[in-house]
């Protein structure tokens, strides 16, 4: 995969030739993962969310890159898994692939809880911002294997979609 590259509210984000077949969305929860998807179904990809790690290899088949339409993976990858290896099953069948990772201060995340005042997925009873700094240490590995990383902190909903469209539009 591509160097890890770092991108946050005002940055400019490099655009590639064409954009990819297959964008692998991960990252925090609370980060703008939801957005994004919003986002790639706005340009017309197909979105996926949280499919089973054991059907990529059958979505992998069922993506072409001739369609008009791309597709979006949307998943918390466990950090148990290798995300080079789940973009093997896409890669195999001849699809580019690009794998975002989101994340947000924590600041950012527990303002975002607050406000939606949704339970974090990792709680374990020992308070939000615990959560978050457990999730944060178990996504670290995927982190570091993604093709760019975007901070969201100072993002809102609007900026992060007019950055991935300028980023992933078709030409």
């Amino acid at each position: 995969m591509a160097s890890n590259k770092s991108a946050g509210k005002g940055e400019g984000v490099a655009r590639s030739a064409a954009p990819p077949d297959v964008v692998i969305i991960t990252g925090l929860s609370g980060s703008g993962m939801s957005s994004a998807t919003n986002a790639f179904e706005d340009l017309g990809y197909f979105c996926v969310d949280n499919l089973p790690l054991t059907l990529l290899p059958t979505f992998a088949h069922l993506v072409h890159p001739e369609d008009q339409g791309y597709a979006a993976h949307y998943c918390n990858i466990p950090s148990r898994v290798n995300p080079k290896l789940v973009a093997c099953s896409f890669i195999a069948s001849g699809l580019r692939v690009f794998v975002l990772f989101f994340e947000a201060s924590d600041d950012a995340l527990v303002r975002r809880f607050s406000e939606t005042r949704r339970p974090h997925p990792a709680d374990t009873g020992q308070g939000l911002l615990e959560s978050i700094r457990h999730e944060r240490a178990a996504m670290a590995d995927v982190r570091t294997l993604a093709d760019q990383v975007v901070d969201t902190s100072e993002h809102t909903v609007h900026t992060l979609r007019r950055q991935l469209i300028e980023r992933f539009a078709p030409e």
